[in-house]
């Protein structure tokens, strides 16, 4: 079964499909930039010769021109979103961020690419995934109604977070002691999985070994990489995970001990010490 329902096609040609779908063999090659996020079950994609497999807790940014696999045999049905923000639209908001005031009245019209760096992405670490966190149910909502949907604004600041989060992010590619652009973003994309890693398993005991091999890099490689594109090492990065989680729960009214067990530390004593050291090292 195949159910696919554009619900708007607006600003610069942007548009929004909803799926539904249990069987599908696609390749093609896409020329619009795309957004992925999955409702329910699993999509199991091929972007430019690389495998992601794309679930309820990642979204997927993929460039215009891009070749795309997608092959999927479900039990059940697979409920999807896909967003094409204009090419031309992400551009428009790309040049207002990397252009002076001056430049821009001076060339109004002058022509930028802004490129996607095709990856899964969190929607707690970037803009673009608490925006997509906060306004697809609303959208979902609206559809569900049947109420008149225009998604111009929508478009607009989904487009503002992706080019803000992709220029953070090829800012942060800079660190790499690599030339070559595409060993950067490969780079980026092996971290990255490594990072999901951990906060898909932040509660357990995990070891660097353990991360390096998620990434398929060596011990030192890894943790260099890492710490030039997160600006804090593996350990730390996994550290401050515990102690937001830590946070969140304590003010829920949940004892210390009840907390530590639940975020991976050894002890009640232990989190109270380390949440106070942390507090104390910041004021």
């Amino acid at each position: 079964m195949k159910e696919l329902l554009n619900i708007s096609k607006e600003l610069y040609g942007s548009k929004l499909v909803l799926s539904k779908i249990k069987k599908i063999e696609y390749k093609n090659y896409d020329n619009a930039p795309s957004v992925k996020l999955v409702l329910f079950g699993t999509e199991k994609y091929i972007i430019n010769g690389r495998p992601y497999s794309l679930s309820e807790n990642r979204f997927l940014v993929v460039d215009n021109n891009s070749q795309i696999e997608l092959n999927m045999d479900a039990e059940k049905d697979v409920k999807g979103v896909c967003i094409f923000p204009s090419k031309r639209l992400l551009n428009d908001v790309a040049i207002t961020r990397v252009s002076s005031t001056e430049s821009l009245l001076d060339q109004p019209f002058q022509d930028y690419n802004q490129r996607l760096v095709h990856s899964l992405f969190s929607f707690t670490d970037t803009r673009t995934g608490k925006f997509l966190n906060q306004n697809i149910p609303r959208v979902l909502s609206a559809c569900k109604q049947r109420k008149q949907i225009n998604l111009d604004h929508f478009y607009v600041q989904l487009a503002e977070c992706l080019v803000d989060d992709q220029l953070e992010l090829q800012g942060n590619l800079k660190n790499i002691a690599s030339v070559k652009k595409s060993t950067q973003e490969e780079l980026f994309r092996r971290v990255t999985t490594a990072k999901d890693f951990i906060v898909d398993n932040y509660t357990q005991n995990i070891l660097l070994d353990d991360l390096a091999q998620v990434a398929l890099l060596s011990k030192y490689h890894f943790n260099r990489t890492f710490k030039a594109l997160f600006q804090l090492s593996p350990y730390q990065y996994l550290l401050q995970l515990r102690l937001d989680k830590a946070k969140e729960l304590l003010r829920q009214d949940y004892s210390y001990n009840e907390v530590s067990s639940r975020v991976g530390f050894s002890d009640g004593k232990n989190l109270r010490k380390t949440l106070k050291r942390m507090e104390s090292s910041s004021n």
